[in-house]
């Protein structure tokens, strides 16, 4: 079995639905909405990632992809998710393994790339999430992807992981 492979497997596993939602609460085909902002705006660029907070016995996780307008704003939808709470080791692979599933599955029927898949994950070695860096990197750049991460030193905003811990922290304004 090759890491290919693998990624494979665990992509097949956990399956996301291609239903997102819009900000108004619309629910779009995430391959044809992204087609439609692609030739709407040919020079977007777009990006993926997820954010989870934990309440009570559930975690709930928001994965988003922004679609970027140069500096003229941006659009994005997301895909939100509640399961049973998970510890924090858990929570964290899987933020980034619902953030390569999103942007693998637009990869894999649209011929772009993702400006960069973000990552929550922190470089700094206090934090637990340090830990993941190297893996969920390895594993995004193996599918081609950018990966970014918080003090990556690249100046990046984080704009999708942002999006995702809004969507996470006010549940009733994003259903």
């Amino acid at each position: 079995p090759t890491l290919f492979g693998f990624c494979k497997l665990v992509l097949y596993l956990c399956k996301m639905d291609r239903f997102f939602t819009t900000k108004e609460g619309i629910k779009v085909d995430v391959i044809d909405h992204t087609l439609e902002q692609i030739k709407a705006f040919p020079n977007l660029k777009m990006y993926a990632g997820t954010d989870a907070q934990d309440y009570g016995s559930i975690t709930r996780f928001a994965t988003v992809i922004v679609y970027r307008y140069n500096t003229r704003g941006a659009h994005f939808v997301y895909f939100k998710e509640e399961v049973k709470r998970m510890n924090m080791f858990q929570r964290l692979w899987s933020e980034g393994q619902r953030t390569i599933e999103a942007a693998s599955m637009i990869m894999e029927e649209l011929p772009v790339a993702f400006a960069a898949v973000e990552f929550d994950y922190n470089n700094i070695p206090k934090w637990a999430s340090h830990k993941l860096v190297k893996d969920i990197g390895g594993w995004a750049q193996g599918l081609n992807m950018r990966a970014v991460f918080k003090n990556n030193g690249e100046g990046d905003c984080m704009i999708a992981t942002k999006a995702g811990d809004q969507i996470c922290r006010h549940p009733c304004l994003y259903k």
